[in-house]
């Protein structure tokens, strides 16, 4: 039986729970299946990855191994897939059984090459942002709070470097210094880090004029508590959107460079490598694989990141919706 009073207050028998913006933005995130289609994908992609000695033992071939069995002895094109599997996945384990066929004409095994091809591309993303998005953060957040001369000086460097032509420089420094995986790392965060470093400089340039910066500096918060404490954690959202931007820019960098025969040694399998083996002589044309794998691989790697990142840009807006 309802009260006197619960049947004069219409809203007694609905209640109404507040709830905290991360609570809203994984509401929100929830019900974005492409987000989180994209997310499933990037999870299934490392353990893709993580599999590449698993595939080894499978297939009995190392990678980076060349196999005459992976060449057909006439027209000396990399076999295709399931060549030489004469009781289908039964037959997988000997020497002459590839699963996806071969990766190019050395015969070196398309599975292992793109489960390799994908951890080279994860860990150079993901290390690459990470060096990103501190530079940005540190010089990003000095810049918008100090101001004065310290903001110009940050500033022009960032209009500086924006300047810079990356592709040409990328393989001048790569012919001078040498391949090496840490050298398309440092590359492309030095590339990379300007233009998020930008958008925190601006973020931190608006919030430091707001009440409670203003608050905490008439109660005698010094300058590092009131970044650390109060502007870092307004800066949470666009952090994370922009990394998972970062991590698909800098996957197809490295494709890129690696597609042009610069920056990876040649012992580290890439995707762009794999994809540069398959043009000269067109073979490309008798095997089209030899792109479609990998290429099609490297599409929906960046596109997933870039899905992701565009789903975490709408949850984590505030503006997003009202009725979630």
């Amino acid at each position: 039986m309802a009260t006197t009073d619960e049947l004069q207050d219409p809203s007694a028998d609905r209640m109404v729970a507040a709830r905290t913006p991360r609570q809203l933005a994984t509401a929100r995130l929830r019900k974005d299946y492409v987000a989180l289609a994209s997310a499933i994908f990037i999870v299934l992609l490392v353990i893709f990855a993580l599999l590449g000695p698993v595939f080894e033992a499978w297939t009995g071939h190392p990678v980076n191994t060349s196999n005459s069995t992976g060449v057909d002895d006439y027209t000396l094109v990399p076999v295709g897939p399931m060549s030489g599997c004469e009781n289908g996945l039964a037959s997988v384990g000997e020497r002459a059984c590839f699963v996806l066929g071969a990766s190019n004409n050395l015969g070196y095994d398309m599975l292992v090459q793109l489960s390799y091809g994908a951890r080279t591309s994860l860990i150079i993303g993901l290390v690459a942002t990470f060096l990103t998005l501190v530079v940005a953060l540190l010089l990003g957040v000095i810049a918008g709070y100090v101001g004065g001369w310290t903001d110009a000086v940050i500033a022009r460097t960032m209009d500086v470097v924006a300047a810079f032509p990356f592709l040409l420089f990328a393989v001048a420094a790569s012919v001078a210094i040498g391949p090496s995986m840490w050298f398309v790392i440092i590359v492309i965060a030095f590339f990379s880090w300007f233009y998020p470093g930008r958008i925190f400089r601006g973020e931190v340039m608006s919030l430091r004029s707001r009440e409670f910066v203003t608050a905490a500096r008439m109660l005698g918060a010094s300058n590092r508590r009131i970044i650390f404490r109060h502007l870092m954690p307004q800066l949470i959202g666009p952090l994370t959107v922009y990394a998972s931007l970062s991590v698909a820019a800098a996957i197809a960098a490295e494709a890129a460079l690696s597609y042009l025969g610069f920056g990876l040694p040649l012992d580290v399998p890439s995707w762009g490598r794999m994809i540069a083996d398959a043009v000269p002589g067109g073979l490309y044309v008798n095997a089209p694989f030899l792109m479609i794998f990998p290429g099609t691989l490297l599409v929906l790697t960046v596109l997933a990141f870039n899905l992701l990142g565009d789903g975490l840009r709408d949850a984590l807006d505030p503006r997003g919706g009202s009725n979630q």
